[in-house]
């Protein structure tokens, strides 16, 4: 029986959970991205339709009905750029919380990793051990036998 057989397996655990969240962070930093280009665009169409809505008002060209329009879609914007600022939020709350319990699970896996590298140390002596002393006992009986 394999002595180290049990810790080979927890640390595979350990190392496939590590795997596990690095995944996860991952993708929650892809999702940040993502969510972080989309409100570039809503900020963009927010600041474009103001100075178009500026412009016009100069001009004289934005006939009073469409006044409501411009501000009903200027409010929709800011509406949609707050609730997109507090899904950023979350997801970045979410992203430091794992990547927290990522770090936690890289010690883990050195710890495990330590330990087998220990016991295996201790299991290569132990081997050592009974080598030489075999060999002893087979130097010792050849010598009775002469």
């Amino acid at each position: 029986m394999d002595p180290l057989g049990t810790i080979r397996k927890v640390l595979q655990l350990k190392e496939r959970r590590e795997e596990e969240i690095e995944l996860e962070v991952r993708e929650l930093r892809d999702a940040v991205s993502a969510q972080e280009t989309l409100l570039g665009s809503l900020e963009r169409a927010y600041v474009e339709t103001l100075e178009s809505f500026a412009r016009r008002q100069r001009d004289g060209s934005l006939p009073p009905h469409e006044m409501g329009v411009f501000y009903s879609y200027i409010y929709h914007l800011s509406q949609q750029m707050d609730a997109k600022k507090a899904e950023i939020s979350r997801t970045l709350s979410a992203l430091d919380a794992r990547h927290g319990a990522l770090v936690e699970a890289h010690k883990e896996t050195r710890i495990v990793e330590s330990l087998k590298d220990r016991r295996s140390l201790d299991y290569a002596k132990e081997e050592s051990r009974q080598e030489r002393k075999e060999m002893d006992f087979l130097a010792s009986t050849l010598r009775g036998d002469r």
